[in-house]
């Protein structure tokens, strides 16, 4: 199949999904309203639409770790350290698309120095959208992450509520210490979610983020923007929580945004 963007239509929700950059979310409208910040002059492949992490999720500290005694070095691709993985300025292999759904393949490319396959679907019903990745691996053990990073538009509101948010360095990378969440603004961790992430848009579109991961990072700083952000295990996971794949043994996650008015 072409590698054209594709447009899936609910009741009140529309949006495009792009495989050419990154098999994101390149637009969400919901009641005649872009939920999301569109890439227009935005050429950074980071700073807009809704992109799936994978094999890693945020900051890798100075893209440095080890895996079975082995050191890696991954592209500095926010100096000094790795962020957000490797597929999210690549293209993705359409396998399916109809006008609620697309599916999508990519692998890992020659940046990670493990073979691994991932698969995303993406589907609208009504108004209710899905978003799954898979990751599978032919290396005998490989260390992995996912998550996805979407970017709502200003002016927009956060309601969330965790137990615990990651206490970070100078660096800005968690060192593992967790303590009570402060009042925002945020750039951090978090977990123990004690209800579902909403962002509510001129008071009256509410999205309610949905998913199976364990963590989830905030971003709340930017005048444009909020971003909501669920991730298998936390930045600079690699070191600080390890989290490994087998052939027999793959990865899925889910996000799951459901609009209401």
């Amino acid at each position: 199949m072409n590698n054209e963007s594709c447009i899936l239509v609910g009741k009140n929700t529309s949006c495009t999904v792009d495989p050419t950059n990154g098999g994101r979310l390149a637009s969400l409208i919901a009641f005649g309203r872009e939920l999301l910040i569109v890439k227009n002059s935005e050429t950074n492949p980071q700073r807009w639409g809704s992109y799936p992490m994978v094999p890693y999720a945020g900051r890798v500290r100075e893209g440095r770790f080890s895996f079975d005694g082995i050191d890696h070095n991954l592209e500095l691709s926010m100096p000094p350290h790795a962020i957000h993985g490797t597929v999210l300025d690549r293209p993705f292999e359409v396998l399916d698309a109809n006008s609620t759904s697309v599916s999508m393949q990519i692998d890992l490319g020659d940046r990670f120095a493990f073979e691994g396959l991932v698969t995303q679907t993406i589907s609208l019903v009504d108004d209710v959208l899905n978003c799954s990745l898979t990751v599978q691996t032919r290396s005998p053990r490989m260390p992995v992450q996912v998550g996805w990073h979407p970017w709502f538009a200003r002016p927009c509101r956060l309601e969330a509520e965790f137990s615990e948010m990651y206490v970070r360095d100078a660096a800005g990378i968690p060192t593992g210490r967790t303590i009570a969440p402060p009042p925002p603004p945020y750039d951090d961790c978090f977990r123990g979610s004690r209800r579902s992430p909403r962002i509510i848009f001129d008071e009256s579109i509410h999205v309610t983020v949905e998913s199976d991961c364990s963590h989830w990072v905030v971003y709340d700083q930017p005048e444009h923007a909020i971003c909501v952000e669920p991730q298998s295990g936390p930045p600079d996971g690699f070191n600080l929580e390890p989290f490994f794949i087998t052939p027999d043994s793959p990865i899925s996650r889910f996000m799951r945004l459901t609009v209401s008015r």
